[in-house]
């Protein structure tokens, strides 16, 4: 009996890790979680990128949709652009912030961070990484891709881990 009575209380008290303190048998308060998400967003306004050299600052108000085509939220995106390819036609390598705001079940924002190629139109998957978020969101991390399958069409898919 004795030794059932120590067992139970070595299992029960704290151990130490390289780390700092762990206490055995404990488990995280909130588990990680992992969403595949897809949006298709349409370009509400847009400013323009007609004649635009390094430097150019763009922004975009959008309306998302997701997979099924029900309105999903709205979001917006800044860029800059860093580099003006000498391919003919020349592409704009652009750097782009994301914010996904959404509405519905999932509620909070997706913040988005991007480095490529603007291609428009193109079916070319460009990275993505998830930055951050708010709300349901508040901890996100991941990556995915973004697409410019028609002039006013942006398509995501995001791999988003909470």
């Amino acid at each position: 009996m004795a030794l059932w009575s120590r067992r139970s209380a070595l299992l029960a008290a704290p151990a130490m890790a390289a780390g700092g303190l762990v206490v055995v048998g404990a488990s995280p308060a909130s588990a990680a979680m992992s969403d595949a998400l897809t949006f298709v967003a349409s370009r509400a306004t847009s400013s323009s990128l007609d004649n635009a050299a390094v430097g150019t600052t763009f922004a975009a108000l959008l309306t998302l949709f997701d997979s099924t085509s029900a309105a999903a939220g709205d979001g917006s995106m800044i860029g800059t652009v860093v580099n003006v390819t000498v391919d003919n036609p020349a592409k704009l390598i652009v750097q782009m912030k994301l914010v996904l705001r959404l509405s519905a079940a999932a509620q909070g924002e997706l913040h988005l961070s991007s480095m490529h190629a603007m291609v428009v139109p193109s079916p070319v998957q460009n990275p993505v990484a998830i930055v951050g978020g708010t709300g349901q969101y508040a901890n996100a991390r991941g990556d995915g891709s973004i697409s410019y399958p028609t002039p006013d069409r942006i398509n995501f898919t995001l791999n988003v881990n909470t």
